[in-house]
């Protein structure tokens, strides 16, 4: 009993570890502090994907690969960063609306190109009517965040495949790629980048959920009703089972996610091991 209940202290304590480990992490061969995120004042979910463990030991190399939120409210000390790191290429899949109601800010000689994802935009307008009247509660939220994310996999097979294409070519590098929130359509890119990589889905799990950290949500209207805000946090975060539907659409369709980026992206070995020479150290 004594042995069991210390494994499970240990099992609990690795958990925060791995937890504390995304946002710093000690890089190989040194002592400086790797910081995952919590670097852009107007993006806080601006989120370095370096440093998760691959296979044979090897490891996402750092400052090569991010993912974002809206890059719309960056400070002047946002923008000299991006200067600073050298990055070229922003792929944004924001919707035409999205993006023409908030222009991204980014310092001259960055490249952008867009690959607009409208998934539910509309929809969720009508949830959010619904939410505001009371007529729709939290678990159907849930299911609507889940549908979409299902969607992701069989209805935006172009988008997707287009951005693996921008990430095979190496002058594109260091890269950003980033949504509005940064956490549905820029999160399961991000699932799919790591496990083209051969990133364990646990891990690729544990960066899907560090959005709830970063990504800061709008403080509620005055005039927003007590019932709709369980709601609305279901909406603007993620859980498992969100990302968790898209895999378990690609296993319905595809058989696995290789057999997916394969077969639907274009990414066969050949493709995966060029982005594990560009992306892996």
């Amino acid at each position: 009993m004594y042995l069991l209940k210390k494994r499970q202290k240990l099992q609990a304590l690795a958990s925060v570890l791995m937890a504390s480990t995304l946002l710093f992490v000690s890089c190989s061969g040194g002592t400086a502090p790797f910081r995952r995120a919590g670097m852009m004042e107007g993006a806080p979910n601006f989120r370095d994907l370096g440093a998760y463990p691959s296979e044979n030991g090897r490891h996402t190399v750092r400052r090569k690969i991010f993912r974002s939120q809206m890059l719309a409210q960056l400070s002047d000390s946002d923008t000299a960063m991006i200067k600073e790191w050298g990055i070229r290429m922003v792929i944004d899949f924001r919707s035409d609306a999205e993006v023409s109601e908030a222009p991204s800010r980014l310092p001259g000689g960055v490249k952008v190109i867009r690959l607009p994802i409208d998934a539910g935009r509309n929809d969720t307008l009508q949830i959010m009517q619904q939410l505001m009247s009371g007529s729709l509660d939290s678990a159907q939220c849930v299911a609507f965040m889940q549908e979409i994310n299902r969607r992701f996999v069989t209805e935006f097979i172009p988008q997707y495949r287009a951005f693996f294409s921008i990430l095979l070519q190496s002058e594109n590098y260091p890269a950003v790629f980033h949504c509005t929130a940064g956490k549905d359509r820029t999160g399961f890119a991000a699932a799919m980048l790591l496990s083209a990589l051969d990133v364990d889905w646990d891990t690729v799990m544990t960066d899907y959920l560090l959005t709830n950290r970063y990504l800061k949500p709008p403080a509620p209207a005055p005039q927003l009703p007590e019932q709709a805000i369980p709601g609305l946090r279901q909406m603007w975060g993620v859980q498992p089972s969100y990302l968790n539907a898209a895999k378990e659409e690609i296993m319905k369709h595809y058989g696995s996610i290789d057999n997916y980026l394969s077969q639907a992206l274009n990414i066969g070995k050949a493709e995966k091991d060029r982005l594990k020479q560009y992306l892996l150290e």
